[in-house]
């Protein structure tokens, strides 16, 4: 490809960057046994990156300097977008944001996104979905017995994964809402998908776009029911409106809570009674989008102790330290062999201390640690947080 500017803050951090390596240690896509390579490490492509910026005197005088090859940007978009790099970088790196950038920067030159990233982008286009659902069936999953309000104090923003693929996960949201007498609605057919497979492939355009963005339309949506608070039990709906929104339409006038923020304080207010025990011993994953990035990890831990009779375990790794399930960033559309056994290891670490069931409070992290389970080839059940709420509650 032609030389290009690289975008001024990935610019700036590639100079930052130490080259120590931490990073190189607990990015999950090493876990696979092909993907070892310094090429394919966070050093290895922070390093590529500044030699592609500033080659030096002899490289610029020879023309031998590093170019974006197709290898390179595969690499790129080998991440999950955990944050784990960044979360142990001592030059205090934004990768998350810097990786999107130069995948951004990569569709805009014309190299990226890779071929599976792009069908992301038809079918949202066409279905407001990157399932490729029709976008009338899109509030299928809605019970008739959802007490559904005309006057909302909250909105549920239900996410594709939960609309289209776990739609029992969207239903007992609904329950627990309803047990907790809390006023609220669904957007329905007039919710798009947030952006969060786009954003983190670096298509931004269908998302930023000032008349018919994903962002312009579902802050509209909220804006006409004059909705003061939103809640979603998907991670990557929740990092979306929370980290990505603000920075393109500025601050949001809605308080965001992700579900199981929203159920510990409906717990400490005794709005909400956990009456049935969990039923096996559980150990709980840290969804990377709402653990590592926004800091909720004591909350559904405090809801999973709140059950009688609690038989909670900790994972050796969690909180900060928790491995990623492996789906996100793009990864697990395009990598899914891949992404199955980041989660087939972390299936595994839940077994190794004796849990019988594995619960996460992400849809697309149940999707991917059920599909690491059957590759694990262990007895181990995969659950959502806000099930075994609606289980005990009702």
């Amino acid at each position: 490809m032609p030389i290009e500017r690289l975008p001024a803050e990935v610019e700036k951090d590639v100079h930052a960057c130490l080259q120590c390596g931490y990073c190189n240690f607990v990015c999950p896509i090493q876990l696979n046994p092909d993907r070892g390579w310094e090429s394919w490490r966070v050093r290895g492509k922070m390093y590529h990156l500044k030699r592609y910026a500033h080659p030096g005197t002899f490289g610029r005088l020879t023309g031998d300097r590093p170019r974006i090859t197709p290898e390179f940007v595969e690499r790129i978009y080998n991440c999950t977008a955990c944050g784990y790099c960044q979360h142990v970088c001592h030059a205090g790196i934004k990768f998350n944001d810097r990786w999107e950038q130069v995948k951004e920067w990569f569709v805009k030159t014309g190299v990226g996104p890779l071929d599976r990233h792009k069908a992301l982008r038809t079918r949202v286009i066409a279905k407001h979905n990157p399932y490729d659902e029709p976008h009338e069936n899109r509030e299928s999953w809605i019970p008739k017995t959802a007490k559904r309000s005309k006057n909302p104090e909250v909105l549920y923003f239900t996410g594709c994964t939960a609309s289209y693929r776990q739609q029992k996960i969207a239903q007992d949201a609904t329950r627990v809402l309803d047990a907790a007498g809390i006023e609220y609605d669904i957007l329905g057919k007039d919710e798009w998908c947030c952006g969060s497979p786009l954003i983190r492939t670096g298509q931004t355009d269908i998302v930023t776009d000032e008349k018919d963005g994903l962002v312009k339309h579902n802050l509209r949506e909220f804006e006409k029911r004059n909705i003061s608070t939103v809640v979603t039990a998907c991670a990557g709906c929740f990092m979306t409106l929370k980290h990505n929104y603000p920075i393109y339409a500025g601050k949001l006038d809605f308080k965001l809570f992700h579900l199981t923020q929203f159920i510990d304080q409906l717990i400490s207010d005794k709005k909400l009674v956990l009456k049935k025990p969990l039923p096996k011993k559980v150990a709980y994953h840290d969804p990377c989008h709402i653990g590592r990035h926004h800091g909720i990890f004591e909350e559904p831990r405090r809801i999973l102790k709140a059950f009688p009779k609690s038989k909670y375990m900790e994972l050796p790794h969690n909180r900060n330290d928790s491995q990623c399930c492996g789906a996100g960033g793009g990864y697990k559309i395009q990598f899914n062999d891949r992404a199955e056994y980041i989660a087939s290891l972390r299936v595994k670490e839940a077994h190794d201390i004796g849990a019988e069931m594995l619960v996460s409070a992400c849809p697309f992290c149940v999707t991917n640690l059920t599909g690491g389970a059957k590759v694990s080839g262990l007895k181990m059940e995969i659950a959502e947080l806000v099930s075994l709420v609606a289980d005990s509650v009702s």
